[in-house]
């Protein structure tokens, strides 16, 4: 009886124990996620777009990134308060796995094009088929260091540049969220990666090839739609900028209409 009591206590630790975790990198980049390319970079360290504009810097506040395993997905809607600060699963499911909030800062060299290591979370091992992310602002009760100082001014994106030579610096509220289809594996062991792209290319650009100036509010409403399709995230194991599954040259943008 005791031999019998000793084996149960032991298949319920392993029972306990036995949801696997790897490493997942979180990463940004500046540039085309179809081809890879970078971005023209003046002296300064600045992105020079179109039209006179320059880029300095770009700040966005991530509410979180949730990752879906394959086959475990509900139709529960998420609730519309702050994300919490550390990763972990979702209280709806055990199959989902999601950051809190975080800031993507990028100015100087990290306006280049190269991948920016952003943080690394751990998820549980097994097959993942979506990426979902949520761009918002934040609580300021709940943020710290440079995410509560777009927390209070009730920003979720914030751009500083230079316009004909003269500085701007565009604030906005906007919120993106996106679901985004894939298929990866995340093994035991493994570091497997998530980029958010970030293409400033055609922001201020509107639909007639035009400049739009991010200084003028009738430019707002055509600029914040830019900026949405501008962003985008995907599983990039090998961390070359572009989804792993268009690696052979094809794209396709895996966005639900």
């Amino acid at each position: 009886m005791r031999r019998f009591i000793g084996l149960f206590a032991s298949l319920m630790w392993l029972s306990a124990c036995g949801n696997s975790t790897s490493s997942v990198g979180l990463s940004t980049r500046m540039g085309s996620a179809v081809t890879g390319s970078a971005l023209t970079r003046t002296s300064s360290q600045r992105l020079e777009l179109s039209n006179g504009i320059t880029v300095d810097r770009v700040r966005l506040s991530v509410r979180e990134l949730e990752l879906k395993r394959e086959g475990h997905h509900d139709d529960s809607s998420d609730d519309d308060s702050d994300a919490g600060t550390d990763a972990g699963t979702d209280d709806k499911s055990e199959h989902k796995q999601r950051t809190g909030s975080f800031l993507i800062d990028l100015s100087g060299t990290a306006l280049e094009g190269q991948l920016v290591r952003l943080q690394d979370i751990s998820v549980d091992v097994g097959t993942y088929d979506e990426i979902e992310f949520d761009i918002g602002k934040v609580d300021p009760a709940n943020a710290t260091g440079g995410l509560k100082e777009l927390a209070d001014q009730g920003a979720s994106l914030i751009i500083d540049g230079h316009i004909d030579g003269e500085p701007f610096q565009f604030v906005s509220s906007l919120r993106v969220e996106q679901e985004r289809k894939v298929s990866f594996e995340i093994a035991e062991g493994d570091d497997q990666n998530v980029t958010f792209n970030i293409d400033p290319s055609g922001w201020f650009t509107d639909k007639d090839g035009k400049r739009l100036d991010p200084r003028e509010s009738s430019a707002r409403s055509e600029l914040e739609n830019n900026l949405q399709k501008s962003i985008d995230a995907f599983d990039d194991h090998d961390r070359n900028g572009g989804e792993d599954d268009d690696d052979d040259g094809s794209h396709h943008d895996g966005k639900d209409d």
